[in-house]
């Protein structure tokens, strides 16, 4: 009990320090609470409905496309059900049908219903699904499944629907048909039978999910019944699936992928734990779980750093004071226990104080901005758990050292002069040379001996580790030299006597070390999040390979009438080639998308066909680009005889194919009819993906292994594709008209139309423009991308930025500590003639020094990191495997540089300004016991 009441009475003996380390760790707590707040609320939506979203189903099949348009064939029905492994496949129909809402009260009733009316702006609409499934897809909360053959319509609702419009168990939901009766009937009462106990649709703030489940179906009803209403044979929107217990999913599915992409209409499947593949919901809710984690990192980092140097401080004044302790009573065991509780009451306090602003805030936050957040607020365990291991754990590291220092404190240091460290003159080359070696580990670990994915995660944490411990080590070295080489030039741009400055940095080394790494740490992140993420993006902006624009025509044209397009005087006629283009299956799974699936480890490729000696070869080629294994005269050969194609580097090193070496694809339109194609060249395409993405390339599935390049002919043959999809082309100067250039490209398509015969199944000329022709500008894919990709960057390194000013809370206490040290010193100096303004300058440049100390360690800590992290991220990330090159975005870089300067000169303002006040008396008679 008496090491409790000595520790408070520590705490209360230094109350500015103590309450700027209560305060720092408090807000620490702060950001914990804020971040892992909406990963608690998301988590809890898209967990819920992700895991409920199919129901009884382990396994839903639906058009690739999305379009509601597009159905599933009946031809799937009958061989998915004679597969041994399917317990159940149950067809659905899903169709959007107008009702009146007869329960609602007079007050909400509208005599003319349209789009919003009814309470809380409901749709006077549901979703229906139309199934003849023999058991509810849902559990049943209250009432019957349907019963396909009664003399009363009967309809099932989901809860939460009927509830929104205020039915019942019984009650009559009429509905409105498309299309009246021959008797004149146009509407009709069905019975409300059942309510199912199914997930709401999440609100995602982007708008509707674009994928159907049977969870998305507001209200079920029989498949004779809706033909009734709707007057329209049955369709298949998506097909339920039911696996036997023994059943491999994983096996099943891609047996089955081939075959459902063989269809007319291409068919995937989707999986409860997978949905995030088309929602990227479950892939959001994943940035924000770990962002609440990175967060909690952070911070305990942050507290432990701020405790670490209040802690320190205590135990450098009170060592006379350790050492009378010891001499009356304690044990070394009670001093340490004496740290120890003075560093947890400083993180127990912070915790309070950061829980209960943390919940002020996100209250105030709700209030002000509640509608916005689509998942609420949410205070948990998980977030009371992050909290207290931020402040209370890295209050306890903070205290390990400093208590292990106090230990070895003697009684007879009581009577001892106190020690000051002594001023370092030299770097110290051996301390150096250790330094850099532990420093070297994480990038040979990286690219020198790139581990296998196995041992990814564990050559990461050793590699960080070394550097870490590296950047620490050499941190003393970098002092010294900024001491004798930085200190100088300060000292004449602020005008001071370079020996005021001398050594001031030094004299109390580790003290200068530690406040610039707790410095450090945050602007060491966020240079490494700015390095790492503009590294990961070089490979998906487009480069400068690609020509200026694709055109997407809506039906093709023949391939004489898509390269009349180089007429327009905008386009460059030399450079403007039709192409087709096909998204087959790879016959082998040469990639491992089964075993990790990625944005490069995919079971298809896109394969576009167009003419290869002018896209390749000549003064003015089409593709810029850049080989990396064959030769482009050779290639073109090759690709003219046909059966030959070029793939991109990063497919060659992912699936360790050579030169010479063939693949093989599944016709979409005849999967049995495979064939292969000899790979001739390997070249760089960076950015292809984005490229594919917003131009149409990707015609039967949103992810693809690789873009091959192959001829004309040989694709339009292979693929059956008689007319071109797409010219690419560029510009005849840099001031081309897109806007003319795509009515003159949608006037060929429209002559097209117009010229062929009556009866062919070609679209009515009646068409829009826009949807006969899209020109898709390269530049606006590279800054559409840029500005997201710059936005996201930004979002994650505000947390780096934020514990960066609350480290600052840590290093004010340092500068004040140190100042006070000083105090007779600082009085000494005025006696002699140097004036308040001298001193007062003479602080800042110290601040300034220390701020210059930490952005040299943020700079090499940060541009190591960032680029061994995107370096490792070819390994483990889904978006790796494609090995960018090292990108410095050197504006923001420098900017955080800048700030961390602003912010030493800062943190030196109130330690300067006092001193400058205090006139030479009062400074001598502090004396000089902790100088």
């Amino acid at each position: 009990m008496k090491v409790i009441r000595l520790a408070l009475a520590f705490l209360r003996e230094r109350t500015t320090r103590t309450s700027l380390t209560t305060v720092a760790i408090a807000a620490a707590v702060c950001m914990v609470i804020w971040v892992s707040s909406s990963y608690e609320a998301l988590h809890k939506t898209y967990d819920e409905f992700s895991n409920l979203a199919l129901g009884r189903y382990e396994l839903a099949i639906a058009p690739i496309s999305g379009d509601e348009h597009d159905f599933v064939t009946p031809d799937a029905l009958q061989p998915l059900r004679e597969d041994p492994a399917v317990a159940a496949v149950d067809p659905m129909w899903a169709k959007r049908i107008a009702i009146e809402n007869s329960n609602l009260p007079p007050a909400v009733q509208s005599t003319s219903p349209g789009p919003g009316d009814g309470p809380r702006g409901l749709l006077p609409s549901l979703m229906f699904m139309a199934t003849d499934a023999p058991g509810a897809p849902f559990d049943l909360s209250e009432g019957n499944w349907i019963v396909s053959h009664t003399t009363s319509p009967q309809v099932v609702l989901r809860a939460d629907v009927a509830e929104r419009r205020q039915l019942h168990l019984g009650d009559w939901l009429t509905v409105e048909r498309p299309r009246p009766r021959t008797d004149g009937q146009d509407t009709l009462a069905l019975k409300i039978v059942g309510l199912l106990d199914a997930p709401p649709t999440p609100k995602l703030g982007v708008g509707s999910i674009p994928m159907l489940t049977p969870s998305f179906g507001e209200a079920f009803i029989n498949v004779e019944l809706a033909e009734d209403i709707l007057s329209e044979p049955f369709q298949i929107s998506l097909l339920g699936v039911s696996v036997q217990d023994q059943a491999d999913i994983t096996k099943f599915r891609f047996g089955w992928a081939t075959r459902l992409n063989r269809y007319e209409t291409p068919l995937q499947f989707q999986e409860a734990y997978e949905i995030e593949e088309a929602l990227d919901q479950a892939s959001e809710a994943e940035n924000v779980k770990l962002q609440s984690y990175a967060a909690t990192g952070v911070a305990m980092l942050v507290a432990m750093l701020v405790t670490f140097c209040s802690l320190s401080m205590g135990v450098t004044e009170r060592t006379r004071q350790y050492a009378v302790l010891r001499a009356i009573a304690f044990t070394k065991w009670q001093i340490l226990s004496l740290i120890v509780v003075e560093g947890l009451v400083l993180g127990a306090l912070g915790l309070v104080a950061g829980i209960v602003v943390g919940w002020g805030l996100l209250q105030i936050g709700e209030g002000l901005f509640g509608e916005l957040l689509h998942h609420g607020i949410l205070l948990g365990s998980r977030n009371l758990g992050l909290a207290v291991l931020a402040s209370l754990g890295g209050a306890l590291l903070a205290s390990l050292l400093p208590a292990y220092r106090s230990t070895r404190v003697k009684p007879l240091d009581a009577v001892a002069p106190l020690h000051q460290t002594p001023i370092s003159q030299r770097p110290g080359w051996l301390r150096l040379l250790v330094g850099i070696t532990l420093i070297a580990i994480n990038p040979l670990l990286t690219f020198v001996f790139p581990p296998s994915e196995s041992s990814v995660g564990l050559a990461m944490g050793i590699g960080f580790l070394c550097s870490s411990i590296g950047f620490f080590v050499i941190a003393p070295s970098i002092v010294v030299w900024v001491d004798r080489h930085v200190g100088p030039t300060f000292a004449r741009w602020f005008r001071i006597d370079p020996k005021l400055l001398a050594s001031q940095i030094t004299s109390h080394l580790w003290r200068t070390v530690g406040a610039a790494i707790a410095m450090a740490f945050g602007l060491g992140l966020f240079v490494g999040i700015q390095v790492w993420g503009f590294t990961m993006l070089e490979s998906f902006i487009p480069g400068k390979w690609t020509p200026d624009a694709v055109v997407m025509l809506n039906p093709g044209l023949a391939p004489e009438e898509a390269r009349k397009l180089a007429n327009h005087p905008d386009v460059d006629p030399q450079r403007c080639l039709p192409m087709v283009v096909e998204q087959p299956r790879l016959v082998e799974d040469l990639t491992g998308s089964a075993k990790r699936p990625s944005v490069i480890r995919q079971d298809n490729v896109v394969m576009i066909g167009l003419d290869p000696e002018p896209a390749l070869i000549g003064e003015h080629p089409l593709l810029r680009l850049e080989w990396v294994a064959g030769n482009p005269r050779h290639a073109v050969k090759q690709m003219q005889e046909g059966g030959a194609c070029i793939v991109p580097d990063h497919f060659i090193e992912e699936t360790g194919l050579q030169l010479g070496d063939s693949i093989s694809v599944s016709p979409p339109r005849n999967a049995d009819n495979q064939v292969s194609y000899v790979i001739a060249g390997v070249v760089q395409l960076p950015g292809w993906h984005w490229q594919t993405k917003f131009t149409g390339l990707r015609t039967r599935t949103h992810r693809a292994a690789a873009l091959v390049i192959a001829d004309y002919d040989s694709v339009a043959s292979d693929f059956d594709l008689p007319t071109a999809s797409h010219v690419w082309f560029s510009y005849a100067s840099d001031d081309a008209d897109v806007d003319s250039i795509q009515a003159f490209a949608s006037d060929l398509v429209e002559q097209s139309i117009a010229d062929e015969p009556a009866d062919s199944e070609t679209p009515s000329s009646d068409a829009t423009e826009d949807k006969l022709a899209k020109v898709v500008p390269v530049q606006g894919i590279r800054h559409r991308l840029d500005v997201t990709a710059r936005r996201w960057i930004w979002v994650i390194s505000y947390i780096p930025l934020v514990s960066l000013l609350i480290s600052c809370l840590g290093v004010l206490n340092v500068m004040l500590a140190s100042v006070r040290s000083r105090r007779w010193e600082f009085g000494v100096l005025r006696s002699i003639g140097f004036t308040s303004s001298d001193l007062t300058r003479a602080i800042l440049v110290e601040g300034l020094l220390i701020a210059f100390v930490a952005g040299v360690l943020s700079l090499g800590f940060g541009i190591l990191s960032g680029w061994c992290g995107s370096g490792m991220a070819q390994y483990m990330s889904f978006f790796g495997g494609l090995h960018p090159p090292l990108v410095i975005p050197w504006l923001p870089i420098m900017g955080g540089f800048l700030l961390v300067l602003l912010l030493g000169v800062g943190i030196a303002a109130w330690p300067a300004i006092s001193i400058g006040k205090s006139r030479p008396m009062d400074l001598l008679q502090s004396g000089n016991d902790f100088s």
